[in-house]
């Protein structure tokens, strides 16, 4: 584990992270050796790609940061949180946010930087994929819905849109960040398709490493959408 502080606007947020994503992987394989495609599929779904900070997190936090009157005294919900640093700041703001994800590790992360953040975050496991599976989420409820680079599979746009749709309350809004993956263009079109009203932004924000030498080094545009009805 390492510290780094993530400065997001005006509003510092301290956070926990891998210090050695490639060591963490090989150790997670060494652990498993997975020997049949069920196995290693299981093994895809607990690598710990969460426990980074990815440059999607960071321009949503910094595109919150700048907004702050969307967020303070609402209600909202991250979905794919890892080490949640969107839910944190939405937290600083002055919201109150349900974070969740699918990775049985996310509670044991999230719970350290919430406190290292001095917030409360609440927290419940859900994926998104399966948007029945956890009783805990309550749809048509959240002022605001948060996600940020969740889009890695062919079926994820029309999967994703229709979930952050069930949650939204109305008049709320969908804030999704994402670096440029392939499936952006299918999910923006399911949005369309659905009624959504979008506005977008960019934000140039450091590359993903445990260095903080290597992160200044590279900034990458990230892509921030605004989604209303």
């Amino acid at each position: 584990m390492t510290t780094t502080i993530e400065k997001t606007g005006s509003i510092p947020i301290h956070l926990w992270s891998i210090r050695n994503m490639d060591r963490a992987l090989d150790e997670l394989c060494e652990k498993y050796a997975p020997e049949t495609p069920e196995e290693e599929s299981r093994l895809l779904d607990l690598c710990p790609y969460f426990a980074t900070i990815w440059p999607s997190a960071r321009a949503l936090g910094t595109f919150m940061s700048e907004r702050k009157s969307l967020f303070n005294k609402k209600s909202g919900i991250e979905v794919g949180c890892g080490l949640g640093l969107p839910s944190i700041l939405a937290a600083k703001i002055g919201a109150s946010i349900l974070a969740t994800d699918f990775h049985p590790d996310v509670p044991f992360w999230l719970e350290k930087n919430a406190a290292l953040n001095e917030v409360r975050i609440n927290y419940s496991p859900w994926d998104w994929t399966r948007p029945d599976s956890t009783p805990g989420i309550q749809p048509g409820t959240y002022d605001f819905v948060l996600a940020s680079d969740v889009l890695y599979e062919k079926r994820h746009p029309s999967d994703l849109v229709h979930a952050l749709r069930h949650l939204l309350a109305p008049g709320g809004s969908i804030y999704l960040s994402d670096p440029g993956r392939s499936y952006l263009k299918a999910a923006l079109a399911e949005f369309e398709r659905l009624g959504f009203q979008r506005s977008e932004f960019v934000f140039h924000v450091e590359e993903s490493s445990h260095l903080p030498e290597h992160r200044l080094e590279k900034k990458r545009p990230v892509q921030v959408f605004q989604f209303s009805c």
